[in-house]
């Protein structure tokens, strides 16, 4: 069984519990930017998806007023990515009949997080699911399968959606696909589904908590272990401090926008990241 079907049958199940008919579709709420562009995509001339979180936040970092919780309690539908990234949503969507956490459908593909030397942390989860293309479009399927269980009446359109969202992505990917590998730096690791589809290789990164400044063993570690003479790639969700890039030159640092919170497409979006990457990385 493909791994896009085991996540059909896993949605179609959790219809048993969280779905019922409407004569016109309801409130779709998307916990971050990145679910709620791919909801957007799906729900196309159908419904406008609500996005709980402001544009630019992350999971990690959550304050709900009233209304949202209000709003969560009565939407039909809330997709969230679960707590290994949306810990503070955790005590208040474990148990509500209208959501559904991704991480608790097995079929996507894992990765684990890595320490700072690029080596795998046993039974720990890279919660940046989104990122893997093939992982946006079972997203796109499982919202569109979902909804199409909800209101029957727009079932062909919601799946027709997914199915444009996906063909338009996977032309995006083969255009982004690089036949030479390229090493890069992080400041933190945040970027490991999307080295398959662009072709990079981790080479380490600066910290493995992005609230808390590098060490300088590790910045004598990387220096050690620079992938090659010229310039480094950094990517960061923010530029690291000026004396901490002295010490790691020659290195060329570009920010990377990981939730497109300046996009209103998701693939357009994702190429632009895959775009930026390569300008850094080429």
């Amino acid at each position: 069984m493909s791994a896009l079907h085991r996540l059909l049958v896993l949605v179609a199940f959790s219809c048993a519990i969280v779905c019922f008919s409407s004569a016109q579709a309801g409130t779709l709420v998307a916990s971050t930017h990145p679910l709620y562009l791919i909801a957007k995509a799906v729900t196309a001339g159908i419904e406008q998806p609500v996005l709980l979180l402001p544009p630019a936040s992350s999971g990690h970092d959550i304050n709900l007023r009233p209304s949202d919780r209000l709003l969560l309690k009565q939407s039909d539908f809330v997709i969230w990515f679960g707590r290994d990234y949306e810990a503070p949503l955790y005590d208040l969507l474990e148990n509500q009949r209208n959501a559904i956490a991704l991480f608790d459908l097995k079929a996507f593909h894992r990765l684990p997080l890595r320490d700072v030397k690029g080596r795998a942390i046993p039974q720990s989860l890279d919660p940046h699911i989104w990122l893997d293309p093939y992982n946006a479009i079972g997203i796109a399927y499982a919202i569109a399968t979902v909804r199409a269980k909800q209101f029957p009446r727009y079932a062909s359109q919601y799946m027709q959606n997914a199915k444009n969202f996906s063909v338009r992505l996977q032309h995006v990917v083969r255009a982004e696909q690089s036949q030479k590998p390229r090493t890069y730096w992080a400041y933190h690791d945040a970027y490991h589904y999307l080295e398959k589809s662009l072709n990079l290789q981790f080479a380490g990164a600066l910290t493995a908590d992005p609230d808390l400044p590098p060490s300088m063993g590790q910045l004598i570690w990387l220096k050690q272990h620079r992938p090659h003479a010229n310039a480094v790639c950094l990517f960061a969700e923010r530029q690291p401090n000026s004396a901490l890039m002295r010490k790691l030159q020659p290195m060329d640092y570009y920010p990377i926008d990981e939730v497109m919170a300046a996009s209103t497409d998701f693939i357009q979006g994702w190429q632009a990241l895959a775009q930026r990457l390569e300008q850094c990385v080429q």
